[in-house]
Protein backbone atom coordinates (compact mmCIF):
# COMPACT_ATOMS: atom_id res chain seq x y z
CA UNK A 1 0.00 0.00 0.00
CA UNK A 2 1.64 3.35 -0.83
CA UNK A 3 2.42 5.74 2.20
CA UNK A 4 1.33 8.97 2.62
CA UNK A 5 4.40 10.45 2.16
CA UNK A 6 4.64 8.83 -1.39
CA UNK A 7 1.43 10.33 -2.16
CA UNK A 8 1.89 13.88 -1.38
CA UNK A 9 4.98 13.45 -3.65
CA UNK A 10 3.08 11.85 -6.66
CA UNK A 11 0.95 15.07 -6.58
CA UNK A 12 3.97 17.25 -5.96
CA UNK A 13 5.29 15.88 -9.14
CA UNK A 14 2.54 16.09 -11.14
CA UNK A 15 1.59 19.90 -10.14
CA UNK A 16 5.71 20.81 -10.81
CA UNK A 17 5.19 19.05 -13.99
CA UNK A 18 2.11 20.94 -14.91
CA UNK A 19 3.98 23.96 -13.81
CA UNK A 20 7.25 23.22 -15.70
CA UNK A 21 4.92 22.45 -19.13
CA UNK A 22 3.17 25.54 -19.05
CA UNK A 23 6.17 27.58 -18.30
CA UNK A 24 8.52 26.08 -21.23
CA UNK A 25 5.32 26.37 -23.87
CA UNK A 26 5.93 30.20 -22.53
CA UNK A 27 2.80 31.09 -20.11
CA UNK A 28 2.58 31.44 -16.62
CA UNK A 29 0.90 28.56 -14.55
CA UNK A 30 -2.24 30.49 -13.05
CA UNK A 31 -3.20 30.22 -9.72
CA UNK A 32 -6.72 28.67 -10.72
CA UNK A 33 -5.56 26.28 -13.26
CA UNK A 34 -3.18 24.82 -10.41
CA UNK A 35 -6.32 24.74 -8.29
CA UNK A 36 -8.18 22.92 -10.86
CA UNK A 37 -5.59 20.54 -11.54
CA UNK A 38 -5.35 19.51 -8.09
CA UNK A 39 -9.09 19.01 -7.42
CA UNK A 40 -9.44 16.99 -11.10
CA UNK A 41 -6.72 14.90 -9.42
CA UNK A 42 -8.32 13.85 -6.44
CA UNK A 43 -11.63 13.57 -8.23
CA UNK A 44 -9.83 11.03 -10.72
CA UNK A 45 -8.68 8.94 -7.73
CA UNK A 46 -12.37 9.09 -6.42
CA UNK A 47 -13.82 8.31 -9.75
CA UNK A 48 -11.09 4.75 -9.93
CA UNK A 49 -11.83 3.85 -6.27
CA UNK A 50 -15.50 4.09 -6.86
CA UNK A 51 -15.54 2.05 -9.87
CA UNK A 52 -12.79 -0.15 -8.19
CA UNK A 53 -15.28 -0.96 -5.58
CA UNK A 54 -18.01 -1.47 -7.50
CA UNK A 55 -16.48 -4.04 -9.46
CA UNK A 56 -15.20 -5.92 -6.64
CA UNK A 57 -19.10 -5.77 -5.34
CA UNK A 58 -20.45 -7.35 -8.54
CA UNK A 59 -17.86 -10.06 -8.59
CA UNK A 60 -15.57 -9.16 -11.17
CA UNK A 61 -12.33 -10.25 -11.54
CA UNK A 62 -10.21 -7.44 -9.03
CA UNK A 63 -7.96 -7.95 -6.03
CA UNK A 64 -9.70 -7.36 -2.98
CA UNK A 65 -5.84 -5.58 -1.86
CA UNK A 66 -5.89 -3.37 -4.73
CA UNK A 67 -9.51 -1.91 -4.31
CA UNK A 68 -7.74 -1.13 -0.58
CA UNK A 69 -5.42 0.45 -1.62
CA UNK A 70 -6.90 2.43 -3.98
CA UNK A 71 -9.91 3.50 -0.91
CA UNK A 72 -6.82 4.22 0.88
CA UNK A 73 -5.22 6.81 -1.80
CA UNK A 74 -8.54 8.18 -2.34
CA UNK A 75 -8.97 9.18 0.75
CA UNK A 76 -5.12 10.42 1.80
CA UNK A 77 -5.90 12.64 -1.78
CA UNK A 78 -8.90 14.15 -0.71
CA UNK A 79 -7.41 14.77 2.93
CA UNK A 80 -4.40 16.21 1.34
CA UNK A 81 -6.99 18.30 -0.90
CA UNK A 82 -8.82 19.85 2.43
CA UNK A 83 -5.55 20.55 4.26
CA UNK A 84 -5.17 22.73 1.10
CA UNK A 85 -8.20 24.16 1.43
CA UNK A 86 -7.76 25.03 4.67
CA UNK A 87 -4.80 26.80 4.21
CA UNK A 88 -5.71 28.65 1.61
CA UNK A 89 -8.71 29.65 4.06
CA UNK A 90 -6.43 30.64 6.50
CA UNK A 91 -4.37 32.53 4.17
CA UNK A 92 -7.28 34.67 3.01
CA UNK A 93 -8.67 35.00 6.44
CA UNK A 94 -5.00 36.46 7.03
CA UNK A 95 -5.21 38.95 4.18
CA UNK A 96 -8.35 40.65 4.98
CA UNK A 97 -7.76 41.35 7.96
CA UNK A 98 -4.74 43.24 6.89
CA UNK A 99 -5.19 47.06 7.67
CA UNK A 100 -6.05 49.01 3.88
Amino acid sequence: MPKIGDLQMDIAARLFKQATTKIQEGTKPEFSDTLKGIIDDVNQVQLKAGQATKDFVAGKDVNLHEVMALGEEAQISFQLLMEIRNKLVEAYQEVSRMPI
